[in-house]
Parts: structure tokens; sequence; C-alpha cells
């Protein structure tokens, strides 16, 4: 199937890694989206952006390893990742890394941004 244009997938990740027994959902769905040629826009919102953490140990919850793959989607596809503004410098206070590079954007920002993807969901 030919596009005009990159079709854009935007998933706004509300929930803390390992949350429930399904802990690669939000992972599982990009990946998804972006093996079908899916440009990404993702939104890491309250709890959601503890996904970010480079040092995530699932052992420790008695799940299988795999969240670090939120780096290798970069390699699949255009990939634009956000954060609330405030929530970066946090995340980066804790001396671990991010497993992809994020930017701020107000909510506001991200409502505008999330009304021009192609799909929209909510985990």
């Amino acid at each position: 199937m030919v596009h005009d244009r990159h079709r854009r997938f935007g998933l706004l990740v509300r929930s803390a890694p390992f949350f429930g027994r399904s802990a690669r959902d939000q992972l599982d769905i990009a990946l998804a989206a972006a093996t079908l040629d899916w440009s990404l826009e993702l939104f890491f919102v309250g709890p959601g952006a503890l996904q970010l953490l480079g040092d995530s140990q699932p052992s420790k919850a008695g799940l299988p390893r795999g969240l670090r793959a939120w780096s290798s989607l970069a390699d699949l596809t255009e990939v634009k990742a956000w954060v609330v503004p405030g929530d970066k410098e946090r995340l980066l206070a804790a001396g671990v890394g991010l497993l992809i590079e994020v930017d701020e954007l107000a909510e506001s920002g991200m409502a505008v941004r999330l009304s021009r993807c192609d799909q929209v969901w909510v985990v």
C-alpha cells in the first residue's frame, strides 16, 4: 500500500512500567505501529514517564525483560517523544539515563500534536 504522506501514530503512555501483568503493552503497541511504517508520536505522562528510565529491572517484578526495546524504535521509524515540563529534569536526576530522547511539551501542546495524528491510542 502506497501513501502520499507518512502516517502518524500517537501513543499516550500513562501506565508505569510493570503495571499489571502485561508490562509490555505500551511497548508492543509502539513496536507494532513502527513495523507497519507509521511514524510515532509518544507522550509519556504521569507514571508513564517512568517507562523511559534506563535501569528498569523487570526481573525484580517477576516479569520478562524487554522494556529496553524502547530504544530500538528509532531504528524502525521516525520517533518523537514528549514529557510534560519538569519531568525530563526529574528523570535525568535519577542518574540512570533515558531509553529514548524526549523533549518537554505542555499538555496543551500535546493535545495539538495528538490531534494531528492519524491514529491515537491511550494506554
